[in-house]
């Protein structure tokens, strides 16, 4: 039994690569396809291929007993055939998909792909699902699509961080009456890059005391100006401050609206470093620094990151990737993208 079943998974796996190298000539990654009869793909459904036998069937009988109603009966099922085949080609057909190649998302968290659709007629059931993805992948189907663009949204549950390629899409009808499925596999080249679940710190954890020679009060969760400011002035809040600087015991007591004020240390660079980080856990220690990445880069400040590796013999040759300091929303995705990529093994930190 073992031996079938090991002879089943190489022949499947034999057809796959087949399959796949015959698409990858036939309907290359592009970010924009438009459905022609060289990336369409059409055959009857088992409801169709019973509509056919069942056609065959009264074509014999019809012959066999030289009946010309069972014999007209016959031909007029098989032009209808016919008939739903071209139409469901001319359903399928001219239908222009776009869709950008990258998303970001956050592990166990619903990512969502846009595929923009253009179409110069009314189009009917329509269907898009990941090939490759199984359960982590949801079908999405569009009943009616009007001329003109239309946007759907095609979801992939991200389970671990790390960087995946999703592969082809497959968009199908079954339109009209069921008896044809018409489909295509596009490739938009998806890769979905999975930060780690952010997870939050409290003082309470050993790594606020490398903190607490940059500030004595402030809590990393409302302003975040731990490590690189000291408080200077309270002034009237402009609008559009960050809610973090937002004076909020002045408030309470009804002294207006005054937001908090900073005078930057000369000479004091933040790092977060990731052995530092509570945990001996390194998804733990991952999601802590995602946190504080997060909370830092929402106020704007500036800080370099360590991704250092765990092990003392690692740490031995240096294997360290290294952040430079900056702010804003680039370096907040550069570094996201870096914990993604993450792995304690010398071989990564050598390929960044």
């Amino acid at each position: 039994m073992r031996f079938f079943a090991l002879i089943k998974l190489k022949l499947k796996k034999f057809i796959r690569k087949r399959i796949n190298l015959f698409l990858s000539k036939r309907v290359p990654s592009n970010f924009q396809h438009k459905l022609t009869s060289r990336n369409i793909f059409i055959m009857p459904t088992r409801f169709g291929f019973a509509f056919l036998a069942f056609d065959i069937l009264l074509f014999l009988l019809g012959t066999n007993y030289q009946n010309n109603i069972i014999l007209m009966l016959s031909y007029l099922l098989a032009s209808l055939f016919i008939s739903v085949m071209l139409h469901s080609f001319y359903n399928f057909s001219q239908l222009t998909l776009s869709s950008p190649a990258q998303q970001f998302t956050f592990a166990k968290q619903w990512a969502y792909f846009p595929i923009n659709i253009q179409v110069n007629k009314s189009h009917f059931d329509l269907n898009f699902e990941f090939v490759e993805q199984g359960n982590s992948s949801q079908l999405v189907k569009l009943e009616k699509c009007s001329q003109g663009e239309s946007k759907i949204l095609l979801p992939f549950l991200a389970v671990n961080r790390g960087v995946y390629n999703l592969g082809r899409v497959k968009v199908f009808s079954e339109y009209a009456l069921g008896l044809f499925i018409t489909w295509a596999m596009l490739d938009f080249s998806h890769q979905l890059v999975v930060f780690p679940q952010s997870k939050k710190l409290n003082r309470k954890q050993s790594y606020f005391s490398e903190l607490d020679d940059f500030a004595q009060d402030t809590s990393v969760s409302n302003d975040i100006s731990v490590g690189i400011d000291d408080f200077s002035e309270l002034k009237n809040y402009v609008i559009g401050e960050s809610q973090a600087r937002i004076a909020w015991k002045q408030l309470a007591r009804g002294q207006g609206k005054l937001s908090k004020h900073y005078q930057s240390q000369q000479g004091s660079t933040l790092w977060l470093t990731l052995s530092t980080m509570p945990s001996s856990n390194l998804e733990t220690k991952l999601s802590f620094l995602c946190f504080l990445i997060l909370e830092y880069s929402k106020n704007e400040h500036e800080f370099g990151v360590v991704l250092d590796l765990v092990t003392s013999a690692e740490l031995s040759n240096n294997s360290a990737l290294t952040i430079a300091p900056n702010s804003g929303f680039q370096h907040q995705q550069h570094c996201l993208t870096a914990l993604a990529k993450f792995s304690n093994s010398r071989a990564l930190c050598d390929d960044q």
